[in-house]
This record gives structure tokens, C-alpha cells and sequence, in this order.
């Protein structure tokens, strides 16, 4: 453990390791006061995460999109179940990585060049509090043009230290990581990571601070922006009911914390202008005659005005909310109106309902078009009104906005337009037939094949991932293979490593709705196999929503081909061991 030795924060000489795979070290060793803290990567006998494996690098695709004038919507789950909300540690008898748990939350998300939507969610076992040594950040992506999330796996372990709280921002390409932890010192409030390769590799570092963090909680939130002169910003938790920002003016070597606080936790910040004047809303445990705490800064965050009621409800645990800039220069913001644990309804004169909301503004947040999300599901616990918990709003390149929600069972990912928001139109499903499929490829810079694959372009503009995908190694072996139809997978995919060992088949029934996992030991032997509900029913409501949720069987084998565990699940929950296991 990191142990603060001195009110300055000076730690004792101290190596952490990160447990992670496509990582690699930049400034590695830091001085903390007069001692030095070191990392070191230990990727232990793990493979390359799939969700950090066969990317496609172009951006050009990524502008296709649905037509921006006509509303668009859809909803979908974004982790499987389990592990979501499970009472027990279930999910890697079913092949899950078993560094993904039972609670996941507080997630970094963002939508990359590409269009991939990527996913850092810090993930809780059982009975075992947030702030346990035990939590990892774990990682899922939404692969462009396609209608399931990847299955979670790990993305960062510090080992036997808290892991909480990532924030993803994507730096016009550049895609930064900040991490927090319950236990982090006042001299290394934060972890680090950049990746410039749309998340397949990741540079870790630690920040270096000219004074230690003080009356902070270092837990970064969702907001993140440059300033005109190229100083990076991204805000953290203060202590209490509060909120600040982090700047560096040296690309994320150095950092520097405002001593302006925001009227709440976890409150969001977006820029008003390039002079330094800057909009803070809400957070959570606190309330300004009965609304949610609104701030401005006009020096860059480092002095803020006192609160003032905002036009949203205030929010308390297991919440907090979102707000982005739009390419269209709208300002957009996702709550919820109800506080589930206090069971508190929204205050008097609040016509938008008891769940959650999106809400649309054109002249900086003067005033704002508020909309009901029409589709909900309460909390997982308290199952009232509808939530987006700790909630996380990004905008695509082709200008679809992503609203990334947890505490639900299990989180899902909205996707929808400026045009629906502004709409009296209720939900719907999108188009997915029509249109043209065209071919495209994509080659290493060495020349050769990287990806070859096909994408319908629908008549509204929509883009489906549709028929064969085949992705290699710079060697020009086979490194996945996938057959989609209209975004759904379908029939064999198969997973290899770079020696050519097949590390893992899905046989997806997109008739029945219904897949086969089948993971493989390196000699070949079957290692899982596990069967999954790809068009599940939510446990709190009567929709289907694409995803994963465990169904039927699953069994482990061990090297030597044995059979060592049967388990049986029904939709998601596990009944007990089948015949033949134990």
C-alpha cells in the first residue's frame, strides 16, 4: 500500500504492478515528495484482450451515419449477465475473463475515430466494497456497424490497489485514460494512459505533481477539454460535495489542480467559449431550492460563481449526470429525476417525469428542449422509476450521440440523434435492411492486408456491418473471421492467436437467436463452452434488447481434457451445477 508519511504527502519508496496486456510504460518513475514510486507491467500468461484486437484504423466509414435530419433512436445492453448484478461470482464458469465482476460502474466511455464505442467500466466483486483492493478496470467495445457489444476482459489491474472511476476522452485522436483510486496518495491522485491506435495499444504513465492534491476524492468524473492555448483540463471529485479540474500544459507531464471548487460531486464541465468561461451543472448531495447546483467559471475553473439552481433535478447515490458539446455546437445533458436511494421525487414545478431524461440546448444553456428516454429500466436494486445511474454521454463522428448508463440490469447503450431529442417521437427501430453493400479493405502500412469486409448502407444513411469479415496479422495469417447480417453475427467466428493457435469459435444462430461459446486450451483441447440469449428479454422490462445473456449449459474442461464443471444457467441465473459436474 502507498502510505502517506508526512502532511506534504511524501510516500514510502514503493514498485506497484499493473496487470494489463497491449500496454506499455512512457514515464515510468516518479518522484513522490522525496521518495520514488515505479510501475512495472505484468501481462502474466494473458493473451491479447480481443477487444484490443483486430481494429479497424480508417475513419472514413466512421462519418456514415443515419440522416441527422430525421430522428433516430435504438437501445441495447452493453455488458452481459452475468456478470452484471449477480449475488455470486458465476460469470467465468460461463468463460467470462474472470477479472470482469459482479458490479461495474463509474464507466470511461467514448466513441473513437473509427467509430468503435469503447467502454472502461471499474468492476466490484461480490459482497467486497468499491474502495477494495480487489476492483480492476475492465474494458468492452462496440465494434463500428455492428449491433453486439464485445465481451467485457480486462484493461488495467494495479494490483492489490483500489482501481475506480475512469474517465476516456478522445483528444481529436489521441485517446486518454484517467483513473482514480480510493487509496491513491495525495502525490499520485491519478493513473494515466494514451493511445493513438484507437485503443489497441495504451502508453501507462503517472502524473508528476509541483504540489501534492488536497480536499479531493480521486475519482475522475466524465469531463475533459482543451483550452484555446492547448492546456488539457479534466475534472476529478473534490471532497464533500464538490468538484474541481486538473490542468498540464505540457501534454500530461505535468499537472496542476484548480483551487475552485463546483457547487457539487461529480459535476460535468463544458467550455462556453474560448476565453475561459465554463458551465458546470449538478453532481450529486447537494441542491439549490430543490434543484441541482449550477456554477460558471470565467478564469478556466479557477475560481467558480455560487451555486445556483439549474433547471434539472439534484441527483443523490448511485447517480450523477453528463453533458457535451455537440459538433453542432448544442450542448447536451442526460440525468435522472428521482434519487432512488432517498426514494425523493423530483421538485415541485419538474414536468419531465420520475425517470430519466435527455435534454437539448442551442444557446449555451440558457434554456434547454428536456425530453423523456422512453425506453428505462430502474435500478438494479430499488425497482422504481427508471435510471441512467452513473451515467456517461459521448458523440460519434458521424454525429450519433452514444449514452453509455450502469447501476441497471444490466447497463445499457443508447444511441440517438439531435433530431429525435427535438422530436415528439417516441422510440422506434431504426432501418437495417435497404440500401447498398459495398466492400472495403483496409492494409498495414508495410503494404499489407489488414481487414477486408462488407457494410450495407441503408437508404437513410445507416451503416450495418453485412457478410464476411476477415481480419490478419501483419504476417498475413488469419487473425478473425466473421459473417454479419445487417449487424448481427451470424453462423462461425473464429478468434486466432499471431502463432495460429484458434483461441476461441462463437456459432451464432441468428434464427433462434441463440450462440456458442467455445474457448480453447493451446493444445487444442476445449477449455469452455457456454451458451448465450442474443436477443434477451430485460429482467425489469417486457423489451428485447440485443446482448449476451447466459443460457443452458456451460462446461470447463481442464488441459488434459477432463471435465471439471457443469453449470447450468436460465436466463442469466445460475440454477446450479449440471449433471456431470461439480
Amino acid at each position: 500500500m502507498m502510505t502517506v508519511s508526512s502532511c506534504l504527502g511524501t510516500v514510502t519508496n514503493e514498485v506497484v504492478t499493473a496487470d494489463a496486456v497491449g500496454f506499455k510504460l512512457g514515464q515510468a518513475t516518479i518522484k513522490a515528495g522525496s521518495e520514488r514510486i515505479s510501475v512495472q507491467l505484468d501481462s502474466g500468461d494473458r493473451a491479447m484482450p480481443f477487444c484490443q484486437s483486430a481494429l479497424k484504423m480508417g475513419t472514413q466509414e466512421a462519418l456514415l451515419g443515419p440522416d441527422p435530419k430525421k430522428p433516430y433512436f435504438l437501445v441495447r445492453f452493453a455488458l452481459p449477465i452475468p456478470p452484471e448484478n449477480m449475488k455470486q461470482e458465476v460469470a467465468a464458469w460461463a468463460g467470462v475473463d474472470p477479472a470482469v465482476f459482479t458490479h461495474n460502474h463509474s464507466p470511461g466511455f467514448e466513441v473513437l475515430p473509427n467509430g468503435d464505442a469503447l467502454a472502461v467500466w471499474f468492476s466490484t466483486p461480490p459482497g467486497q466494497s468499491e474502495s477494495a483492493p480487489t476492483t480492476t478496470f475492465i474494458q468492452a467495445r462496440l465494434r463500428y456497424g455492428a449491433e453486439q457489444w464485445d465481451m467485457p476482459e480486462l484493461f488495467l489491474d494495479f494490483k492489490g490497489k483500489n482501481d475506480q472511476s475512469g474517465l476516456l476522452w478522445n483528444d481529436h485522436g489521441k485517446i486518454w485514460f484517467f483513473g482514480g483510486g480510493r487509496d491513491l496518495s495525495p502525490w499520485v491522485p491519478f493513473k494515466m494512459a494514451v493511445s493513438t491506435d484507437e485503443g489497441e495499444t495504451w502508453t501507462l504513465s503517472l502524473p508528476q505533481l509541483d504540489a501534492p492534491a488536497t480536499f479531493f476524492e480521486a475519482q475522475p468524473i466524465t469531463s475533459a477539454f482543451r483550452g484555446p492555448d492547448g492546456t488539457l483540463y479534466f475534472a476529478m471529485d473534490g471532497a464533500g460535495a464538490h468538484s474541481f479540474l486538473w490542468s498540464s500544459h505540457d501534454e500530461g507531464l505535468h499537472w496542476s489542480q484548480s483551487a475552485g471548487r463546483t457547487g457539487g460531486r461529480h459535476s460535468v464541465v463544458v467550455p462556453l467559449d474560448e476565453r475561459g468561461d465554463l458551465l458546470s451543472i449538478g453532481g450529486k448531495n447537494a441542491s439549490v431550492r430543490g434543484y441541482s447546483p449550477e456554477n460558471l467559471s470565467t478564469n478556466f475553473g479557477k475560481t467558480w460563481s455560487a451555486s445556483q439552481p439549474s433547471p434539472f433535478p439534484p441527483l443523490g447515490s448511485a447517480q450523477r449526470p453528463s453533458m457535451i458539446r455537440l459538433g453542432s455546437g448544442a450542448l447536451f445533458f442526460v440525468s435522472d429525476a428521482y434519487r432512488h436511494k432517498l426514494r425523493l421525487a423530483p421538485p415541485a414545478g419538474w414536468t419531465h417525469g420520475n425517470g430519466c431524461f435527455a435534454a437539448l440546448s442551442t444557446n449555451n444553456g440558457i434554456s434547454w428542449r428536456i425530453k423523456e428516454l422512453p425506453v428505462q429500466l430502474p435500478n438494479h436494486e430499488f425497482l422504481h422509476w427508471g435510471t441512467l445511474g452513473y451515467v456517461t454521454a459521448r458523440q460519434a463522428p458521424n454525429g450519433v450521440i452514444h449514452v453509455l448508463t450502469t447501476e441497471t440490469q444490466p447497463c445499457l447503450d443508447y444511441e440517438m440523434n439531435e433530431a429525435w431529442v427535438m422530436s415528439d417521437q417516441s422510440g422506434g427501430e431504426p432501418e437495417n435492411s435497404g440500401g447498398q453493400v459495398k466492400a472495403f479493405s483496409e492494409k498495414y502500412s508495410q503494404g499489407g492486408l489488414r481487414c477486408q469486409w462488407t457494410a450495407r448502407i441503408c437508404h437513410d444513411g445507416r451503416y450495418l456491418l453485412d457478410g464476411l469479415e476477415e481480419d490478419f496479422f501483419p504476417d498475413g495469417s488469419r487473425e478473425h473471421e466473421v459473417t454479419y447480417a445487417a449487424g448481427y453475427k451470424t453462423g462461425m467466428e473464429s478468434f486466432w492467436s499471431p502463432d495460429g493457435r484458434l483461441r476461441w469459435q462463437w456459432f451464432h444462430d441468428l434464427a433462434h437467436h441463440h450462440s456458442i461459446w467455445t474457448q480453447f486450451w493451446p493444445n487444442g483441447g476445449k477449455h469452455f463452452e457456454s451458451g448465450w440469449d442474443t436477443k434477451p428479454q430485460a429482467r425489469d422490462l417486457a423489451r428485447t434488447f440485443s446482448g449476451w445473456v447466459a443460457d443452458g449449459p456451460a462446461r470447463e474442461w481442464s488441459k488434459d481434457g477432463k471435465l471439471v464443471r457443469t453449470a447450468v444457467f436460465l436466463r442469466g441465473e445460475y440454477l446450479g451445477p449440471g449433471k456431470g459436474g461439480t
